[in-house]
């Protein structure tokens, strides 16, 4: 078995499996077999992108060396299968499941007992009292100065009232309250939907009673509750530290990648992580009402962002209203006959209109979030469907982010084993893909640098590092920052000799006092499948495809060669990067930007829709339009093309709304079907229409096609590095 360490902190490390797409069997046989190493106390492996994180005893000297060789010995033809335990219900989603059947239920055991227990003329006044709550809403929208749909409902029930015919207002209210049950309900769903996938909490926490730590559920913690977070624990609330140190990733509340250091009297917030430690707290908030939780709720605000095409339903709706009070007193101006000119107001298409599109957008936001894809708005959907221009980082984006070093090439009278341990000692202050590369690289050479060679490193965001080394100005980073920036004259041949040993490879750079040690050469392989993935992309639309990247122009061309890109630009800063995005923007292009790092934030702040994977930075996840809970691009088509279907969906939802609704009041005008079942027929359309918008746009067995082909890309790549 293949692999490559994403993280890797004293007593827990994440693994990437080369395995392609796991099984829940394969993963639990994974699980099952590393929980059997001496040390390991727990071992979690993800299906879909074969990520392995092991906790063990930190103080057994010998538990990593026997995770990492109980990993490699794993047979990738034929991995350890487990039966796996019983899935735990989503509790929020049953209970929103449950809610919804008993507010169905209720409303046709309701209607059924009135028409069979209650005589007519009870029957007749408890249908004018509930009918008493609709034109209350009408009223107050028509004081406000507004007709709206409110308004047409109250009317059409007012009238059958006066009218006398009390049996058509009780199956208009029905179908309205039908109709509304059906709303919350779509909505509810696709809120759960979005705030599981932005609040990830753990469901148990230690808590400290009496001296000794208890494990209990999450909602017995209160404020002033004493809780224990040791390394690899997510703060589940915020509060106070009252005992311990620790080092904590806060990058998602304040964007920072610097850890922060917790002791006494400190504050930690929930959704952060402990990186190094051990901490008491004191809970200051109670779970659901942390900062997080507030960030979470702006989140789901957003998710009421407005596709236009919604919005513009929602404005054609209330347009038709007046036209519908016009349609019925001149209808009845013409025929002197109220039951025909009702048919206009019983038979409208303002309602069907208005309730179709959001429910439409509602149910793909919650259906995307399924396929782990998070959009936080209407508005970014149409974006996705309107595209015409996908922009992609390279680093982390199109490659695995998970470079490595593949060659040395020092110069003049430098040794490799100085360029690589001068390198490392100044690389391994900073937390990057490339920095890990060099760092690991060096370690397992055995080259150590003892005590510290530096002092005052200053990273320069998009270029490199400068350090005092021994007294010496030491600079290490791209083309750009060495040779230009910081002045470094390049010895002639030098670059066509680092490209012979390493051609195609990224190549940072190395240099003291102003004079050139070397040259490292960065390898960082494409994600699995790219190609194919970029040419579904073309298949769904997209004209332009183009990549952005600070390497040089060689290993652009190499990588833009690879994956089947036209169009790439090299050596582009960030700012570059958004005014790039902007450009295309003015020429009348909807760009999607797909980016993963700090550097990308301005750009995917400048495009139309923003994407951001699973192993991006936390600010770049912030910054974006669309969140994907998965490193595999796949997802990107999966969105564009269920984005795609959402508007055709709409579309098709209008004309079959207006056709089938002018027919139903031509009939009712020319009293060929009674007011009744004209009324009866229009609602029930409208709730079907409803439901029907909430079947997936997505086949299951296309899902499964993506997941085959990204098994099989992963396999590949495995057989190519063996």
């Amino acid at each position: 078995m293949l692999y490559s360490i994403t993280s890797d902190i004293p007593g827990r490390m994440r693994l990437k499996l080369a395995a392609g797409y796991l099984c829940t069997e394969e993963a639990q046989g994974i699980e099952k077999d590393i929980c059997s190493v001496s040390g390991v106390r727990s071992a979690s492996v993800h299906p879909a992108n074969a990520s392995l994180l092991v906790c063990w005893d930190a103080t057994d000297g010998s538990a990593r060396s026997e995770i990492l060789s109980a990993v490699r010995s794993l047979d990738v033809l034929s991995l350890p299968v487990a039966e796996a335990p019983l899935e735990q219900p989503d509790i929020a989603l049953a209970v929103e499941e449950n809610r919804f059947h008993l507010e169905v239920g209720t409303l046709l055991v309701q209607s059924a007992l009135r028409r069979i227990l209650l005589p007519v003329p009870i029957r007749s006044v408890v249908t004018v009292i509930r009918a008493l709550r609709f034109v209350r809403m009408g009223l107050s929208h028509l004081l406000r100065g507004k007709l709206t749909v409110e308004t047409l409902d109250a009317t059409a029930i007012a009238a059958c009232l006066l009218r006398g015919t009390f049996a058509e207002a009780d199956t208009v209210m029905f179908l309205l309250n039908l109709s509304d049950c059906l709303e919350r309900h779509v909505k509810s769903r696709a809120r759960l939907s979005l705030e599981q996938g932005l609040v990830a909490r753990a469901s148990h926490v230690w808590l400290v009673h009496d001296g000794a730590d208890e494990q209990v559920p999450l909602d017995a913690v209160h404020e002033g509750s004493l809780i224990r977070l040791r390394t690899g624990s997510v703060v589940p609330v915020d509060g106070t530290v009252v005992s311990g140190e620790a080092e904590v990733n806060e990058a998602s509340m304040t964007g920072e990648a610097q850890f922060a250091h917790k002791s006494e009297g400190s504050t930690v917030f929930a959704g952060t992580a402990l990186e190094d430690g051990e901490l008491v707290v004191c809970v200051s908030s109670s779970p659901g009402t942390a900062r997080i939780d507030a960030i979470a709720a702006m989140v789901e605000r957003t998710a009421e962002l407005k596709a236009s095409s919604q919005s513009r339903a929602e404005a054609l709706a209330d347009r038709l209203v007046p036209a519908a009070f016009a349609g019925f007193f001149g209808i009845l101006a013409l025929t002197r006959n109220v039951g025909k000119a009702l048919a206009v107001l019983m038979v409208d298409y303002s309602c069907a209109i208005k309730l179709s599109t959001p429910i439409s957008v509602m149910s793909a936001m919650r259906e995307a979030s399924q396929y782990d894809v998070i959009v936080k708005g209407g508005k970014y959907l149409e974006a996705l469907a309107d595209a015409d221009t996908v922009v992609f980082d390279k680093t982390g984006t199109l490659t695995q982010a998970t470079p490595r070093l593949v060659a040395v090439v020092p110069a003049d009278d430098a040794s490799e084993d100085d360029v690589l341990c001068l390198a490392a000692c100044i690389e391994e202050h900073f937390p990057h893909a490339v920095a890990h590369a060099i760092v690991s690289s060096a370690s397992s050479r055995g080259l150590t640098h003892e005590p510290e060679l530096h002092a005052d490193v200053r990273y320069i965001v998009a270029h490199g590092i400068a350090a005092d080394v021994d007294g010496e100005h030491t600079v290490i980073g791209s083309a750009h920052f060495v040779f230009e920036d910081e002045g470094v004259p390049l010895p002639n041949g030098f670059e066509e000799r680092v490209e012979g040993i390493a051609p195609g490879s990224g190549h940072v750079y190395l240099a003291r006092d102003g004079v050139l040690l070397g040259a490292l050469c960065i390898s960082d392989p494409l994600r699995p499948g790219v190609s194919t993935i970029l040419n579904e992309l073309r298949g769904t639309g997209i004209d332009h495809i183009v990549m952005l990247t600070g390497d040089s122009t060689r290993a652009a061309q190499a990588t833009a060669s690879a994956a089947g890109i036209d169009q790439y630009k090299a050596q582009v800063l960030p700012e570059d990067k958004a005014s790039y995005v902007v450009e295309l923007e003015n020429r009348g292009h909807r760009v999607i930007m797909v980016g993963d790092g700090i550097n990308d934030s301005p750009a995917l702040a400048a495009a139309s829709v923003s994407v951001a994977l699973a192993d991006a930075s936390d600010i770049a996840r912030t910054v974006a339009d669309v969140s994907i809970r998965s490193d595999s691009l796949d997802r990107l088509v999966l969105a564009r093309v269920l984005a795609q279907r959402l508007q055709r969906r709409i579309d098709a939802r209008y004309t079959l709304i207006v056709g089938f609704n002018t027919l139903l009041i031509a009939l009712g005008v020319a009293s060929l079907i009674p007011l009744t079942t004209a009324a009866t027929l229009h609602n029930l359309s409208t709730v079907a229409i409803a439901a029907s918008n909430t079947r997936p746009l997505m086949r299951r067995r296309q899902d499964e096609a993506i997941c085959d082909r990204q098994a099989c890309g992963e396999q590949e790549t495995v057989d190519n590095k063996d």
